[in-house]
């Protein structure tokens, strides 16, 4: 059960990764998988994950259950201040569900490459998530190759 100060949250770029969010977010906790409708994956300018808006397609993630301080550390982590994401609250149909979700947004949804070492923290994030492979190879393997 979810407390006063409990937020939902949906991961769909490196904190696909269990192991990276407890690290991140040490109170967290994996709640389920979900699917963002509605949506499309992309890596932007900056070399990072974002998602855009894109009919018909959809986005699947992670969410994790996250305390106040948690959420604290992931606006530092995804550049909130410094206006390199937004926050959003978007519905993730999950297998328990549809749940609001706490959504980070890049305020640059422009397609480009990876950092370099992105790549790999993707890569661990998808095997983490198990991600369906059909999925990984319509959505995630145009910007990230396997490494």
């Amino acid at each position: 059960m979810m407390t006063e100060h409990t937020q939902y949250y949906f991961g769909y770029g490196s904190n696909l990764s269990k192991e990276q969010m407890a690290i991140r977010c040490p109170e967290s906790k994996y709640f389920a998988s979900g699917m963002l409708s509605g949506y499309s994956w992309l890596i932007n300018t900056r070399g990072y994950a974002s998602i855009k808006p894109s009919e018909n397609d959809f986005v699947l993630g992670e969410v994790f259950t996250l305390s106040q301080q948690d959420v604290d550390y992931l606006d530092i982590y995804e550049s909130v201040e410094e206006g390199m994401y937004l926050k959003s609250n978007l519905s993730v149909e999950t297998s328990k569900g549809s749940i609001d979700c706490l959504v980070y947004i890049a305020s640059d949804s422009t397609p480009g490459i990876p950092q370099e070492e992105y790549i790999e923290r993707i890569n661990l994030g998808i095997k983490s998530a198990n991600l369906p492979d059909d999925y990984v190879q319509k959505a995630i393997r145009p910007f990230i190759p396997e490494s």
